[in-house]
């Protein structure tokens, strides 16, 4: 099943084509601009929307947790039978939302489900091991490494190729690649590193 997350943001304008759909808080906000779907639940403490909606199925969160809405709402999704996860809302608003909104690409990689934060037609993955990426022919494609070091064996439809490369966390050399191909081919020896391109 693929769903789509919806979290707080001071806009959307993005079209939601996931029927299922689940709100974290304040995501709620933007129901009526997604439009009619399959609302699988709306998860939060609803300290930002002010009160839960009615006529949904709402799952109440204490407002002290060790956790934000949108990772529940994310983990939520997983149990449900969630194979895939489409983040919406994840850019704007405060730094450290943004952060922790990032940090959701890894929590569903670590429950073993495919997640991307979709911005218009901005992308952003978490990858590891060998990827392909489909991304817009002669659009920038950045790679930034996360968790630690990673570790390129080689690449393939990047103007700058990525041969035995390792990436850290103290250099920016992954930032504004260039699609040269209708793919971009990755081999990851070790580690992970977010892909951030359009499609």
């Amino acid at each position: 099943m693929k769903v789509a997350l919806i979290l707080k943001s001071p806009e959307f304008n993005d079209v939601v084509t996931e029927e299922n759909v689940i709100y974290a808080d304040a995501g709620y906000k933007f129901a009526q601009k997604i439009g009619n779907k399959n609302v699988l639940g709306v998860v939060g403490d609803f300290d930002s929307l002010g009160a839960p909606p009615k006529g949904q199925n709402i799952i109440n969160l204490n407002v002290e947790k060790n956790y934000t809405d949108g990772e529940r709402a994310l983990r939520y999704a997983v149990e449900l039978g969630a194979k895939e996860i489409v983040i919406y809302g994840a850019y704007g608003g405060k730094i450290e939302h943004i952060l922790g909104n990032i940090t959701l690409l890894k929590i569903a990689d670590n429950l073993g489900v495919k997640a991307v934060i979709k911005e218009g037609d901005n992308f952003t993955e978490l990858i590891r091991d060998k990827t392909i990426i489909r991304a817009k022919k002669e659009s920038v494609l950045s790679l930034i490494p996360y968790g630690g070091d990673c570790v390129f064996k080689r690449s393939f439809g990047l103007y700058y190729p990525l041969e035995n490369l390792t990436l850290t966390s103290a250099d920016t050399r992954g930032i504004s690649n260039v699609v040269k191909a209708d793919s971009v081919e990755l081999d990851i020896i070790s580690g992970n590193a977010l892909v951030i391109y359009k499609r």
